[in-house]
């Protein structure tokens, strides 16, 4: 099914615009998109990185980890939704070397886990801003649920990058 979608997509009008070599969209509309992309890419990653170092108890200790996740959370989101954009953009450019690529996938996979360790951490301090505090049960928790995360984002981020140096699979037939 991956296949036939990728197929579809590259032979879409949207495709041939954004991969023609000889039109000036493909050296602005995708560099810019990259570039945009990778700032997006910075915004979560200092967003999360600060979230979790926090429940971490190793940075911004003078904050609640509630009222910071208040604050990141609108932050993190957004540059998401840009990362999306962006990278459908991307994907519609050059469908072969995205989706049927078992590195994008991987990242796909992580990043799924990964947002859904950061829904909790904003739903979890919505219900009781002192969730992570009430025992140390709970403060265990949040250290590995936010070791966890860390591991996550930086597996999202390596296989971003890998994306460029691993190729996709072969179409059969």
């Amino acid at each position: 099914m991956l296949e036939q979608l990728t197929d579809w997509l590259s032979r879409s009008d949207a495709s041939a615009f954004l991969s023609d070599t000889t039109l000036l969209q493909t050296w602005l509309i995708i560099p810019i998109s990259q570039t945009i992309h990778i700032l997006a890419v910075a915004v979560v990653m200092i967003s999360i990185g600060v979230l979790n170092l926090r429940l971490l108890g190793v940075a911004a200790s003078h904050q609640s980890f509630a009222r910071l996740t208040r604050q990141l959370t609108p932050w993190i989101w957004s540059a998401l939704a840009v990362l999306l954009l962006t990278g459908v953009v991307q994907t519609i450019a050059e469908p072969s070397r995205e989706l049927l690529n078992s590195t994008f996938q991987l990242k796909i996979a992580l990043l799924v886990v990964a947002v859904a360790v950061t829904i909790s951490y904003r739903v979890t301090t919505t219900r009781n801003p002192n969730y992570w505090n009430v025992s140390p049960g709970r403060r265990r928790a949040g250290h590995i649920l936010a070791g966890m995360s860390l591991v996550l984002w930086l597996g999202i981020l390596s296989a971003g990058r890998l994306i460029a140096y691993f190729g996709a699979f072969e179409p059969k037939g």
